[in-house]
This record gives structure tokens, C-alpha cells and sequence, in this order.
């Protein structure tokens, strides 16, 4: 016998079942979730060295302790401090000059880095044919870069990439010397940090991009609080619509502020450096989660990056080692009133 379900229609009993239907429709649609991007960065990249020989046979080599971020993340970006280069000679003389072999982008893709900085003061150190060999190399690896370029013009031009539907751009600039890294109308180089090109880059890029990232090389070497300047960029850069503002070049971590309603990370530090100096031992990688209406939620990991112990192979830090660095984290932020929370061994900031 099969069970009959009668509806008795009553004025009232209608009304509450269509009232009881828009809940129901409501509260499905309501929990909807936007789509979103999962953007992780991280600082300084510099794969030469004792470590380019270890990269030559293992390229997924510095990536060990790092497969979460790699998998988790929708775009990952990094300031490639390097040319990736045989050619060029040394273009203007300083105490250290960068190169690495060609053969390290396979380093990059290991790590799903698919977008990086090329602003910054070692990109030129082998002068205009390195640099077109880099760019040759990240194009030919479906590698996203800004920053730097055959002209200015070039080197202003935003990375532009979309994932899940958001479009996001990137645009990079350097602040540091040599000033012949910078690049002209008819010379190849940097895009420099000048308020008048950031503002109107970032207004253009706004216009193209859900979301625009704006990364500087900037500030001094192994300085923890932020310079005047830096301020004024990232406040420049946000004011023209950008949503997020990341800094290197001190190779330690500088102090974090919420800027209306976009973030300011002045320096991530280091990432992978082929390097040995103990003056560095931790840096952070930053992973950002972003819908078409802009930052969600920004998660602050601190690393470990000190190559006596790690051996060029970063490592999250945990328990007391994680709370040290974070604690700094905080007081080096707590002068832009930025109040973490903290939650297993990162610190969160929701927006």
C-alpha cells in the first residue's frame, strides 16, 4: 500500500509554507561561498652557489618541507634575485654578482612558483643579455614576472593571471642600488619605485585585475623597522587600489600593517638563499586568501632559512621556535596597531 501525503489548503497554511520555502532558498544560496585565490609569497630567492650543484641532479631539492604550500596554493610568487643566465658580463662592479645556470628554472617548477619579481639589485648584475635570457627562460616555462625588462615601459607592465575567475595582477619595482639597474625609455633594467609610476600602474592594473599585488625591493640590508618611505609607497600603491603591498631586500622580516582596506608586509625576508650568513635565521612566507571583493584572511608561517641547520631546504618552524618569531613578528607590527591572532604556529589576520 503506498502512503499518500494531502496538502488541506488553508489561507494561512499557505502563506507560512511560502514563507518556509524563501528560508529554505535563502539559507542554501546564503551558504554559497565565493570563489576564491589562494596566493602564497614568499621573499628572496637566490639558487646559485653551493646549492646550484645540488639543483643540477634534485631540482625539487629546497621544496622538501615546503609540499603544503606548493599544493595548496593557486599562485605562488617569489622575488627572484638572480639571473638565469650563460650570457652578459658584469654590468656595473659591487661585491656581489649573481647568476645561475639556466638549468634552475626546473627549481622553480618544482615549487609551482608561477609568477615572480624581477625588481631588484642582482637581476642586472650580468647587464641587458642575461636579463633577455631570463625572460626568455620564464616565458618558455610558463612563468609569470613584472619588474624588470628590455625598456621601462616593459618593465612596468603588470603580470597579469587568473585563476578560478579571479583575475589578478602583479607589478614589482626596485629601490635599491646601483640606479644603472633602472631601466629608461631606451635602456633595459628595473621598473624604479618613483610614487608617480606606482600610482599610475597600479590605477591601470586595477582596471584589468580583480585584485592587484605590488611587491618592493626596498629599505636596507638587515634593518627590522620599516623606513618613511616605505610607508609612503605602500599607502601611494593602496590609495590607487591595490590590495596588497610585500616587501624584501632587508633578508629579515620587518613589521605588518592594515592599511584601509589592504595589507602591508614590509619584509618577508629571506626564502631560499644560497647563503651562509648567520645573521640570517628566519624569514616568513605569507599565504593570502582573496575572492573577487578583495583579502579574506592573511596567514603569516615563520621558516626557518638558517642554512647551517637547513641546509638550503626551509622549514616551518613549530612550538617555542615558531612563538619567537611570531612574538617578534608582533611587537615589530604592534607601532601600525596590527593585532594577530595567533593559531598554531602562524599568525592570522581576517579582514
Amino acid at each position: 500500500m503506498r502512503s499518500v501525503l494531502t496538502f488541506i489548503f488553508r489561507p494561512h497554511s499557505a502563506l507560512l509554507t511560502l514563507l518556509l520555502c524563501a528560508i529554505l532558498v535563502v539559507s542554501v544560496f546564503g551558504q554559497n561561498p565565493e570563489t576564491e585565490v589562494v596566493l602564497t609569497l614568499a621573499g628572496d630567492l637566490y639558487l646559485g652557489g653551493a646549492l646550484e650543484k645540488i639543483l643540477l641532479t634534485d631540482p625539487a631539492y629546497p621544496f622538501r618541507y615546503l609540499q603544503t604550500f606548493c599544493r595548496e596554493s593557486d599562485l605562488f610568487f617569489v622575488n627572484l634575485e638572480t639571473p638565469i643566465s650563460t650570457q652578459g658580463e658584469v654590468y656595473v662592479e659591487k661585491t656581489f654578482t649573481f647568476r645561475c645556470s639556466p638549468q634552475v628554472v626546473k627549481t622553480l617548477k618544482a615549487g609551482n612558483i608561477n609568477v615572480v619579481s624581477l625588481a631588484n639589485n642582482h637581476i642586472m648584475d650580468y647587464g641587458p643579455e642575461a636579463l633577455a635570457e631570463t625572460i626568455t627562460l620564464l616565458e618558455q616555462h610558463n612563468i609569470a614576472y613584472t619588474g624588470a625588462g628590455p625598456n621601462l615601459a616593459a618593465a612596468r607592465t603588470p603580470a597579469l593571471l587568473e585563476k578560478n575567475g579571479i583575475k589578478v595582477a602583479f607589478l614589482a619595482y626596485n629601490n635599491t642600488f646601483p640606479l644603472e639597474f633602472n631601466a629608461t625609455a631606451t635602456r633595459a633594467g628595473t621598473a624604479p619605485g618613483d610614487s608617480r609610476y606606482v600610482r599610475a600602474d597600479v590605477q591601470k592594473a586595477r582596471q584589468l585585475a580583480d585584485i592587484v599585488v605590488v611587491s618592493f625591493h626596498w629599505s636596507s640590508e638587515l634593518l627590522k623597522e620599516r623606513k618613511s618611505y616605505q610607508a609612503d609607497l605602500a599607502k601611494v600603491a593602496i590609495n590607487a587600489g591595490a590590495h596588497l603591498v610585500v616587501g624584501h631586500h632587508p633578508h629579515v622580516i620587518q613589521g605588518v600593517e592594515v592599511y584601509k582596506n589592504g595589507l602591508i608586509a614590509y619584509s618577508l625576508g629571506n626564502f631560499i638563499f644560497a647563503s651562509y650568513s648567520r645573521r640570517v635565521q628566519d624569514g616568513l612566507i605569507l599565504q593570502v586568501r582573496f575572492t573577487p571583493s578583495g583579502l579574506k584572511e592573511a596567514a603569516f608561517f615563520p621558516i626557518n632559512i638558517n642554512n647551517h641547520q637547513v641546509h638550503f631546504q626551509p622549514q616551518p618552524l613549530t612550538g617555542p621556535e615558531a612563538e619567537g618569531v611570531l612574538q617578534e613578528l608582533q611587537t615589530l607590527s604592534a607601532p601600525f596597531d596590527t593585532d594577530f591572532q595567533i593559531q598554531a604556529d602562524r599568525a592570522v589576520l581576517h579582514f
